[in-house]
C-alpha cells in the first residue's frame, strides 16, 4: 500500500475524523454525488484544473464545522514539507468532506487538532466499525433517527491484474443499506409505521485507491462506476438530503489492460466496503448496531 489512514474519535461526543495520507502527491478527483455536500478542496480535483496530485484527503464528522480538522492535517504536512511546491513555499493540498452526525451524541465536532491527531495515528493496518469519521454516522433514516441504525467505517479490497483496489467508505445514509447480490436489506429502518420526524442530513463518504496509473480522465470516468455499485447497496442514494462525495487515487505505475476487470472490482470492493461498514459497527449513544437487533 502507498498509503497510510488513521482514526481519531470521542466516542463519549459520538463523532470522529478519519485521514488517508500518500507518500507522495497522487493523481485525483473528486466527484459530488448528493444534494447537500460539505467539502474542502473538491473543485481542485477536478479534471483540467492545475494541480493533479493530492496529499492528504479526510472524512469527518460535525457537519461544515468538521472541515477545520482538514487544518491540521496540512498543520501536519507542513511540518514533514510535503505538499505542492511553490516560490513562496510548500503548500499540502488536502481534499475532503463531512458527514452530518450532530444529532447523535453531543453536538461536537472534529477540529485542528483532531485532524492533526488522526494523521499522527496513520498507519497501513486500517480499522472498520464505530471509528473515525463513522463514530456517529447512521442508516436508515427514512422515518427519521427513531428508526435509525448503526452506520459506519468499513473498507472493502479487489485484486484486479495482480493489483488492488481499495475502497473505504463512512455510511450515514438517508437510506437503507441493502445487500447488492440478493437484495436482502443488512441494515436500515427497523420500525413499521410512520415516524413523527424527518432526517434531511445525510451522507455517505467514499475513497477508492486504485494501484494502477489512471490519469485524471480516466478516474473521472470511473466515477459513474462507484456510484451505482454504492447505488446497489444504499437505497435510495445521492438524494437532495444526502451529500453524497466520491474520491478517486491512482497511485500505481502499471496500466490496466482489461478494463472489464476494473468495474468488476470496483464493484467487489465498494459494495464490500458498504456492507463492513454496517456489519463491523457498534452501538453508541442510544443508537443500535446490526447486530444488536434480535428479529
Amino acid at each position: 500500500m502507498s498509503f497510510q489512514a488513521g482514526h481519531y474519535q470521542d466516542f463519549s461526543k459520538a463523532t470522529g475524523c478519519t485521514v488517508f495520507l500518500f507518500e507522495q502527491p497522487n493523481r485525483a478527483v473528486a466527484a459530488v454525488r448528493g444534494g447537500a455536500p460539505g467539502g474542502r478542496e473538491t473543485a481542485t480535483l477536478f479534471p483540467g484544473n492545475l494541480v493533479e496530485g493530492v496529499d492528504a484527503i479526510f472524512f469527518s464528522g460535525g457537519s461544515a464545522l468538521g472541515l477545520s480538522c482538514g487544518e491540521g492535517v496540512v498543520d501536519f504536512l507542513r511540518e514533514r514539507k510535503k505538499g505542492f511546491k511553490t516560490p513562496g513555499g510548500t503548500v499540502p493540498i488536502v481534499a475532503g468532506a463531512v458527514i452530518y452526525d450532530l444529532e447523535v451524541g453531543e453536538p461536537a465536532f472534529p477540529d485542528r487538532e483532531w485532524g492533526y491527531n488522526a494523521a499522527l495515528s496513520s498507519e497501513k493496518v486500517v480499522k472498520e466499525g464505530t471509528i473515525g469519521a463513522g463514530t456517529g454516522a447512521t442508516v436508515g433514516k427514512l422515518m427519521g433517527m427513531e428508526g435509525a441504525v448503526k452506520g459506519g467505517f468499513g473498507k472493502g479490497r479487489a485484486k484486479v491484474e495482480g493489483e488492488e483496489i481499495s475502497a473505504f467508505v463512512v455510511t450515514n445514509s438517508w437510506g437503507n443499506i441493502y445487500h447488492p447480490r440478493t437484495g436482502e436489506l443488512v441494515a436500515g429502518v427497523k420500525m413499521k409505521g410512520r415516524g413523527t420526524t424527518f432526517s434531511p442530513f445525510n451522507t455517505t463518504l467514499t475513497l477508492v485507491v486504485f494501484d494502477f496509473f489512471l490519469s485524471r480522465e480516466e478516474l473521472f470516468s470511473l466515477v459513474g462506476v462507484v456510484h451505482s455499485a454504492l447505488a446497489s447497496c444504499i437505497r435510495p442514494f445521492a438524494t437532495l438530503y444526502d451529500g453524497d462525495t466520491i474520491f478517486l487515487v491512482s497511485t500505481g505505475k502499471k496500466k490496466v489492460s482489461n478494463y472489464l476487470s476494473l468495474i468488476s472490482g470496483i464493484y467487489k470492493s465498494v459494495t464490500e466496503g458498504v456492507l463492513n461498514s454496517v456489519t463491523k459497527a457498534t452501538g453508541l449513544a442510544g443508537i443500535l448496531a446490526k447486530n444488536d437487533i434480535i428479529v
